[in-house]
């Protein structure tokens, strides 16, 4: 049950503010550099927008930029050298009471996947049979309202009892292969805090971990020439380590993603044989897999799964003459393990939980994000971490994106009391 300072600030969440932030959010373009559109616009407008809004409501700003040295202490396979101008994370610093209670952080990532295969105006934020459309609206534009009207409402409303800190996390570097550089980066600068919520997923679930995620390209040669004089398709030999990936899948836990072949390229012309094929796949991973990894090479990574999916790439190409002399080549571009912090954050998830239940009467589903997040960073820091979201299930990265206003009032409802009740005098 909500005492009656709790009820207050829950009632104070406005849905017309929720729509304006939302379709104002939208309606900025942050397309992550590396998304693959063809001219993408970067974060930095909305980063703008946002730091603008959070000086509004007297917070210190602190602008943190991303940085490969925050992979390479945490011995991270990802991709290096990106660019960071116009990319720096936003922070917003709160300070309830004289300070020197507990800490908190709240994160959400700014940054969105590309917009060019929309289907519509990417960047209407059409308000239509109570949803919002535009790419980011679910992923995660939906989380940055969330935490933008849960600041509002925490410091226009003054709670009383509250006396402690908290940081407000808009980062970039989430999506597009940008392995959560953003998130990192806020780790590594800031004074570590007591919990964190990361704000990024379907509503109606308290997420206590994430799966894990690789990416792996892979190049398989072909020789080019007329095709009728003996030259080799490498659409075709592409085509052959099929069982490859048939037998991977075999091998592994059943499961949404468990892989994704989200990339072919070949060829410029039918009348040409082309000599080279690109594949790229998401391999979903598991907390369990880091642990074995951990147990075998001493160190969190999904590298035991690695060596399987090359393994079986290895077997398919060996039943092949032309590909046993010219074997694909395999490419990692990032591992980002999964991580699970039930075991030992049984008390934080368990609080966050019951501010759910007593703010919207309803049970959040408790498990394991089926998906990578930036939770996962803030959980190997040794930082007590749930995830949870207002984005629509399903809506996230397709080309109809849109988020249920309804499911981000009732997120910044929830997130509301956990902030309150989290900040009080202990």
């Amino acid at each position: 049950m909500l005492n009656t300072a709790e009820q207050m600030l829950s009632n104070a969440v406005c849905e017309k503010n929720v729509i304006r932030f939302c379709q104002e959010l939208v309606r900025i373009p942050t397309v992550n550099p590396y998304s693959g559109d063809k001219a993408p616009s970067g974060e930095s407008a909305g980063l703008a927008y946002i730091e603008d809004f959070c000086r509004r409501y007297g917070a210190e700003i602190i602008r943190i930029p991303c940085n490969d040295a925050s992979c390479d202490r945490r011995d991270l396979l990802c991709p290096r050298g990106r660019r960071n101008e116009g990319r720096e994370n936003v922070v917003a610093k709160f300070v309830f009471g004289s300070g020197t209670g507990p800490v908190l952080v709240l994160d959400a990532h700014v940054d969105t996947v590309a917009a060019d295969s929309f289907a519509g105006d990417p960047f209407s934020g059409e308000l239509k049979d109570g949803f919002i459309h535009g790419r980011g609206s679910s992923d995660d534009k939906s989380s940055v309202t969330v935490m933008m009207e849960a600041i509002r409402v925490l410091r226009e409303n003054k709670p009383d009892g509250m006396d402690g800190t908290l940081y407000c996390c808009f980062v970039t570097e989430e999506e597009c292969d940008g392995s959560g550089r953003g998130s990192m980066a806020c780790i590594d600068f800031l004074p570590k805090p007591d919990a964190a919520i990361v704000l990024d997923g379907s509503y109606g679930a308290v997420r206590p971990g994430s799966s894990g995620i690789l990416t792996v390209r892979v190049e398989v040669p072909g020789k080019s020439g007329h095709a009728a004089y003996g030259a080799k398709s490498a659409i075709e030999q592409a085509l052959k380590l099929a069982p490859a990936f048939a037998e991977f899948k075999s091998l592994r836990p059943d499961g949404p993603g468990m892989l994704n072949w989200g990339v072919f390229q070949a060829g410029n012309h039918p009348a040409n044989v082309p000599e080279l094929a690109v594949l790229g796949l998401n391999l979903r991973t598991l907390p369990a897999d880091a642990d074995a990894s951990q147990a075998r090479y001493g160190i969190r990574s999904a590298r035991l799964v690695r060596e399987l999916f090359e393994s079986c790439i290895a077997k398919a190409a060996a039943q092949d003459d032309f590909l046993k002399e010219n074997p694909p080549r395999i490419i990692w571009v990032k591992d980002l393990p999964g991580e699970d912090c039930s075991g030992w954050a049984q008390e934080y998830i368990r609080f966050v939980r019951d501010c759910w239940v007593d703010t919207l009467s309803e049970e959040p589903e408790v498990a394991i994000l089926c998906g990578w997040g930036d939770m996962t960073h803030f959980m190997r820091a040794g930082i007590p971490t749930v995830g949870i979201g207002a984005s629509y299930p399903g809506a996230p990265h397709s080309a109809r994106e849109k988020v249920k206003v309804s499911d981000m009032v009732n997120c910044t409802r929830a997130t509301v009391v956990c902030v309150s009740r989290f900040l009080q005098k202990k």
